[in-house]
């Protein structure tokens, strides 16, 4: 059997930030090119593929972690169409003809089916929707403490600012990883930023969270990322061993499956 395989590169790696771009749903937006960036690192080989395939005639920006350029891509599969399974088939085929055989067996004639027509109206509830937003201007103080092992907690900032990103202090955490900020609500103070150099960038929001003492916080660690145009490698043809073969011929109507085992 032949399979098509396929590899994907980024020749010119983009050093724009990540952390800088704005959220997408399949993404960022990057206002250095004024491009989206697809996020192809939670995807499947299978969706990488589907989706290079339908913007193949495109320019695609693309963010990637390493193993994931270093690998071979498999075209074998139809990209547009879902994958067969003759098991599937081969027993839906099975289950409709028994089905068939046994309701011609009936003799006896069956009740008419009952139809509830009754149409139940359930009542309308009308007013504005509430949004929980916590009120924490109670607290005088927010505090916390970063859970990561780390050397050296001074590679770390952590950021007080407002809603609109006004930065109101920065702090580095203490040898534990703890840090706090006194809260002056006349400033409006609206979350904490932390950022490090190997670590995402995590935001806490006050108005999602239950209380502004004890937090905890995990960085999770920033994988190794490649981001740029993507391009297609050279599309070769190489011999793929044929697997999971059953010998079986199954015939039912005009209906012919045939699937020979290696």
């Amino acid at each position: 059997m032949k399979a098509t395989k396929i590899h994907y590169s980024i020749p010119d790696p983009c050093g724009k930030s990540w952390n800088d771009m704005t959220p997408e749903s399949t993404g960022r937006f990057c206002g250095s090119c004024e491009k989206s960036v697809i996020d192809f690192t939670a995807m499947s080989d299978f969706s990488i593929v589907n989706y290079l395939e339908e913007h193949k005639n495109e320019k695609v920006c693309g963010r990637f972690t390493k193993p994931q350029l270093e690998r071979v891509y498999s075209l074998n599969q139809p990209v547009f169409a879902p994958a067969f399974d003759l098991r599937t088939v081969v027993l839906g085929l099975a289950l409709t003809t028994f089905s068939a055989i046994h309701g011609f067996a009936q003799t006896e004639t069956p009740e008419p089916l009952k139809i509830d027509t009754t149409t139940l109206i359930q009542p309308l509830v009308i007013g504005t929707i509430a949004y929980r937003n916590l009120d924490h201007t109670s607290e005088k103080k927010a505090q916390g403490k970063i859970r990561n092992h780390i050397a050296d907690f001074k590679t770390i900032n952590v950021v007080l600012k407002t809603e609109d990103g006004t930065i109101l202090e920065t702090i580095h955490p203490d040898a534990k990883g703890k840090f706090e900020f006194n809260l002056d609500w006349k400033l409006k103070p609206a979350f904490i930023e932390i950022s490090g150099v190997g670590y995402e960038r995590q935001e806490l929001h006050f108005s999602t969270m239950r209380q502004l003492s004890n937090i905890e916080v995990i960085l999770p660690e920033e994988i190794e990322m490649i981001r740029g145009e993507v391009i297609q490698g050279d599309i070769k043809q190489v011999d793929e061993p044929e697997e999971d073969r059953i010998l079986q011929k199954v015939e039912m109507g005009n209906v012919s499956i045939r699937k020979t085992e290696k």
